[in-house]
């Protein structure tokens, strides 16, 4: 796993200096609004649902921050931010400065966040594009667990594990196994922000069905709460699918809450 985790971190500092250029100094910008906000729709309904004022939170897998910071600035408490790329972690450190909000930041593996961490959380947030680069469900749905505190919520907001069944260039053509467990070697990826820019760097994506996640979840001792599926797309790469007449699920929301 180990040797997964490290390739990934490599290739997530070279995206990092690919989004240095392209998006960071207008996020800078942005950042220092009252009302920056990230959230969409669904986040806005699920956090009125389950609350922020004062809540503390935690975010694995957390990029650069833009999310948290936004939870911050929405009336959360103390919140933490965990992600494996160092590069990330000093991005995510000067937009908290730029939006003028207090957000710790670690730079640690998900599977290896410190223990200090444990039970210190009412809410753990998940946002797109974190699981796919993630080997173990089991472990990490044992890590999102004793992050929570008892009664703590997680919300888990990512895109659709069908869409790994297809190559975004070939449309609905089904090109991949629902049930493949072999990982994804890339050599080089296009960057999603900006397509034309080929980070070249040896990466792996994991394909985990929709069971292996839900699974997992209950087998970790969290009770689900919600659960729904979208027809809109949060990875841009499967923007096109939206038009579509007859399409797959694009993406999907998860609350569970931690046994008290």
């Amino acid at each position: 796993m180990r040797h997964y985790t490290e390739a990934n971190r490599a290739m997530w500092n070279k995206t990092a200096d690919v989004h240095a250029e392209v998006t960071l100094e207008g996020l800078l910008e942005r950042v220092g609004a009252p009302d920056f906000s990230t959230f969409d729709a669904v986040e806005h309904a699920v956090f009125a649902r389950l609350g922020l004022a004062g809540k503390t939170v935690a975010q694995p897998s957390c990029n650069n921050g833009r999310e948290l910071i936004s939870v911050r600035k929405a009336g959360a408490g103390c919140c933490v931010g965990f992600d494996i790329s160092e590069k990330f972690i000093e991005q995510g450190e000067r937009l908290a400065e730029a939006g003028d909000v207090d957000v710790e930041f670690v730079r640690t593996s998900v599977y290896d966040i410190p223990h200090e961490y444990d039970a210190q959380f009412d809410l753990v947030y998940v946002t797109i594009g974190a699981l796919g680069w993630l080997p173990d469900m089991e472990a990490y749905f044992r890590v999102i667990a004793r992050l929570l505190k008892p009664g703590g919520h997680l919300f888990l907001y990512e895109m659709h594990p069908i869409l790994d069944m297809f190559d975004p260039e070939k449309g609905l053509e089904v090109v991949t196994s629902y049930f493949t467990t072999e990982p994804d070697a890339l050599d080089e990826s296009p960057d999603y922000y900006d397509p034309s820019r080929i980070v070249k760097q040896p990466s792996y994506w994991f394909h985990h069905k929709l069971s292996d996640i839900v699974g997992n979840c209950l087998k970790s001792g969290l009770d689900l709460t919600s659960f729904e599926e979208y027809p809109h797309d949060l990875s841009e790469v499967y923007k096109p699918f939206e038009a579509f007449e007859a399409k797959p699920p694009l993406s999907y929301s998860l609350t569970a809450q931690k046994k008290v």
